[in-house]
């Protein structure tokens, strides 16, 4: 993993980026538990969800709102950054029993940050790649 400093608005972010090959990897676990995963999240879950858009959830709220007089909105503030490793392992061995995807995830989240020359530790969140939103929601 390679770490990018982003200027966003005046605002400085840590992140980091996945290199070539953490990328390729992570996209073939991605392939592997996607379809099993798809299958326990709620039918109305529009997040990082293959084959559903913001336009859908869009459209499904909007039917809702000629049906129910209230509405239920929620955020999750630093959902990538705050993610609990042990609790993510936890809920992921529970739907794979391939050692080597549960190897390499673990891998991947305790992966060092290198910043400014440094490498920090990560003991919480997770990082970018294709298999970050599947990670967040699995963690949900």
């Amino acid at each position: 993993m390679k770490n990018v400093k982003l200027k966003l608005q005046e605002v400085h972010y840590d992140t980091t980026m996945p290199t070539v090959a953490d990328r390729i990897a992570q996209t073939v676990v991605k392939i592997i538990l996607e379809p099993s995963l798809e299958a326990i999240f709620h039918k109305d879950s529009y997040g990082y969800r293959p084959n559903r858009s913001a336009h859908q959830a869009l459209e499904r709220v909007r039917q809702r709102c000629w049906k129910y007089n209230w509405v239920l909105e929620f955020d999750i503030k630093g959902l990538f950054d705050n993610i609990d490793h042990v609790l993510l392992m936890k809920a992921l061995s529970m739907h794979t029993d391939q050692e080597w995807i549960l190897l390499y995830v673990e891998r991947w989240l305790k992966a060092p940050m290198m910043c400014e020359g440094v490498s920090l530790e990560r003991t919480k969140g997770t990082p970018q790649g294709s298999l970050c939103k599947v990670k967040s929601n699995v963690f949900v």
